[in-house]
């Protein structure tokens, strides 16, 4: 017995590491695991002007912020009761349709489908973090330790679906954002003179481009939008109404298709300034569908999801709304959309991405 007790030591150590020492393994991997993933998630956040970020008077996105952001955040978390305090941080782009895969620097001209983007690296490793996991019953087997890593990447990005009671029942033109909307940072352009030659309203200096949302036929291309009674063709104004406040019944996706409305009834114009930032502010800040046409009576495919700043509207025989472009971290943030799509100041919390 005592030889076989013996020769059945090593066996049965060999089943108690797995049992103990691969569990141990995978508590501190989900751990290291979990602290990545928060780092990301908190510090992503900050490639945005934020007031807890400390960077109202930065550019965006504020790359430098976001990595102090997670030097400071990491040591929130811990691994085996040690506080974390070794990471590798890296700001960037991320495609979100994986091509190119992995992270991008951050001196590449984006693209549509290139968002920013934040990714942490932890490791429990020598020099790092406490060091390796220690063995409890494998160091008898020769295994005195075992090195972990985990990786997170968080990232920026623009619903690619507008979610059920979102969508502002307006479409506004592509062209007008290509003019004045700064793709490569992901805001407003900005005034730079009180007058714009084929704008008739004043503008703010500093301030996003003011801009009038009126039928094709009554402004330029690029200065235009129209009623939109989204899925349905539908030209009643009772129909519209009661879009102004329940928006979209059913989520809607980029590349679907929106009825644009045919005329511009003016008591519609009464009753989105009364919710305007000139009325009780309810309607301020509203998402857009963005269109390559405003062309009315059809069907067209929606190519983006804008974040609108509607100042006021005017009925009688102006027929329009003053709105400017945004980006506002907050108001321009939608809880109840999803998917990715282009960035026209429309944005979703910070969410991993790899």
């Amino acid at each position: 017995m005592a030889v076989l007790v013996a020769l059945l030591i090593p066996i049965l150590l060999g089943f108690g590491a797995l049992a103990v020492d691969l569990a141990n393994l995978f508590a501190a991997k989900a751990e290291l695991q979990a602290a990545a993933d928060a780092t990301a998630l908190a510090s992503t956040g900050c490639l945005r002007k934020r007031s807890e970020c400390g960077n109202l008077s930065r550019s965006v996105p504020d790359w430098s912020g976001a990595e102090m952001k997670a030097d400071g955040f990491v040591s929130q978390n811990s691994s085996q009761g040690r506080a974390l305090q070794d990471l590798t941080v890296t700001s960037g782009y991320f495609n979100v349709t994986g091509t190119p895969s992995g992270m991008q620097t951050r001196f590449i001209t984006p693209g549509n489908f290139d968002v920013p983007a934040v990714q942490v690296t932890l490791r429990r490793q020598p020099g790092e973090n406490s060091g390796p996991v220690q063995s409890i019953l494998a160091g008898v087997l020769g295994i005195s330790s075992s090195l972990l890593s985990a990786t997170a990447t968080a990232a920026l990005s623009s619903p690619g679906t507008a979610g059920t009671g979102s969508l502002f029942p307006v479409a506004v033109a592509k062209c007008m954002y290509d003019n004045w909307w700064d793709s490569s940072a992901g805001q407003p352009k900005l005034a730079t003179a009180v007058t714009v030659p084929g704008f008739d309203l004043p503008q703010v200096i500093g301030q996003p481009y003011r801009f009038k949302i009126s039928s094709s036929y009554k402004a330029g291309a690029c200065e235009s939008g129209q009623w939109s009674s989204l899925t349905v063709n539908n030209s009643s104004a009772t129909f519209i109404r009661q879009l102004l406040s329940t928006r979209n019944t059913s989520p809607l996706q980029v590349g679907a298709s929106i009825w644009i409305q045919t005329g511009s009834t003016t008591t519609l114009y009464a009753d989105v300034n009364s919710c305007s930032a000139a009325g009780n502010g309810k309607c301020e800040y509203v998402m857009m569908p963005v269109v390559n046409s405003v062309a009315s009576n059809s069907y067209v495919p929606i190519v983006g999801l804008a974040c609108v700043r509607i100042l006021s509207a005017t009925g009688g025989s102006g027929k329009y709304i003053v709105g400017q472009m945004s980006a506002d971290p907050v108001k321009c943030q939608s809880l109840s959309s999803g998917g990715f799509g282009p960035n026209y100041g429309m944005t979703l919390p910070p969410r991993l991405v790899m």
